[in-house]
């Protein structure tokens, strides 16, 4: 009995090939559109904001979400080469745990961003004498800056655990995954597929219960 013959208890990754190579090019063309826009988008946001337009509140909220969805979007190159590449990843270690940390930072950050927007027009409808005397930019600013921090503190365990690991059934194939254990044994593996996850040690046979 081989080692990954297990493998025959999913045959739809067969079957299902062909459609998971559709989804794999149409994910790469999607993330090719949201690169060109988002990085021509969210700059013009920057360079609008930060530079020709006066300093408000809102000014403060729109410029950070542009910068969030910038730095998340200037990244996107990346997986699109990931996925080409028949989920190779060539880039090193350091890039494996930046392209996770920040798909999460911008994921938190936006999501603190736009609920902050949400209680600053719910205060300024509410409390408009208050809201008109105390609500500034510097405030603005300052919350921006507690925002960012704790998004990056949130998204900082995935920069942790992320790392490489050679494929176990493909040769010369070096996978980007989640390393949660922070286990150093070759003898580990841990096999993605893009519908299944499975786990196997090369050191133990594999038995099946008839």
């Amino acid at each position: 009995m081989t080692l990954y013959e297990d493998y025959e208890d999913y045959p739809d990754l067969e079957e299902n090939a062909g459609l998971r190579n559709l989804m794999h090019i149409l994910s790469m063309v999607i993330y090719s559109i949201a690169f060109l826009s988002g990085v021509a988008g969210n700059s013009l946001v920057i360079f609008i904001t930060g530079f020709h337009m006066k300093r408000t509140v809102n000014a403060v909220w729109f410029l950070n979400l542009a910068i969030a969805d910038l730095v998340f979007t200037s990244f996107l190159p990346l997986s699109v080469a990931y996925i080409a590449l028949g989920f190779h990843w060539p880039f090193g270690k350091l890039l494996c745990k930046l392209i996770s940390t920040v798909a999460f930072l911008n994921m938190f950050a936006s999501v603190f961003l736009l609920t902050t927007i949400s209680m600053d027009r719910c205060v300024s409808v509410t409390c408009p004498v208050w809201a008109q005397n105390h609500r500034t930019p510097r405030l603005a600013s300052l919350v921006a800056l507690g925002i960012w921090i704790a998004a990056l503190a949130l998204s900082s365990p995935y920069f942790v655990f992320r790392d490489l690991r050679g494929s176990p059934v493909e040769e010369n194939i070096t996978h980007c995954y989640n390393n949660f254990a922070l286990s150093e044994r070759n003898g580990d593996f841990t096999v993605s597929f893009p519908c299944h996850a499975h786990q196997a040690k090369p050191t133990e046979p594999v038995v099946k219960k008839v």
